[in-house]
């Protein structure tokens, strides 16, 4: 049986063209491939829109977190002991998300 070779429309591309667009472009290692995204059948869940929250709570605090000079000087010294995260944005919104969980 043959093998079959897609051929996109831009070289490299990864998510969706537009804000609009159904079709998402996707790579894993030398595999690509699309992906139409469907309409949501059912409403979302109570789970859903707590963790929802929980993520746009996590969200405004991060922002607000990081513009504050004196909170921003600790976050940056925590930041630099540490290796798990790669940027000082996910180290602070995961500290907010675990903070916004336990209130």
């Amino acid at each position: 049986m043959g093998k079959v070779k897609y051929q996109f429309p831009v070289a490299d591309v990864c998510g969706k063209i537009d804000k609009n667009s159904r079709v998402i472009f996707a790579h894993r290692g030398d595999t690509k491939f699309t992906v139409m995204q469907g309409e949501r059948s059912t409403p979302a869940t109570e789970n859903e829109l707590r963790q929802r929250a929980l993520f746009k709570t996590a969200i405004i605090n991060t922002h607000a977190r990081l513009k504050d000079p004196d909170k921003l000087l600790a976050d940056q010294t925590a930041f630099e002991k540490q290796t798990k995260y790669k940027t000082l944005f996910q180290f602070v919104f995961n500290a907010e998300m675990e903070k916004a969980k336990n209130a």
